[in-house]
């Protein structure tokens, strides 16, 4: 895999002596993937390009929506909000 590709917050699977192991990517640097474990009991914390079996990248909202669109989304009526309880 290209480690080019990886930034940091994707995950990433790793096969390391034939043990797997997903991580949070914290630093790529010389073809080296520098990694937060999921599971702390890993014992590895880096990995080489060739090591890098998965990759899932990281992505946050759309920042291409206007305030106004969230705040409409965000308007709740007041109907929903009334819970009617029968005894």
């Amino acid at each position: 895999m290209r480690v080019s590709n990886l930034t940091v917050g994707d995950l990433v699977l790793v096969r390391v002596k034939g043990r797997s192991i997903y991580g949070e990517v914290e630093q790529v640097t010389d073809g080296i993937v520098h990694f937060r474990p999921l599971c702390p009991a890993a014992g590895w914390r880096h990995a080489s390009a060739r090591e890098v079996i998965g990759h899932w990248r990281k992505t946050g909202q759309r920042s291409d929506r206007d305030d106004d669109d969230t705040n409409a989304a965000a308007a709740i009526p007041k109907e929903q909000l009334s819970l009617k309880v029968w005894t």
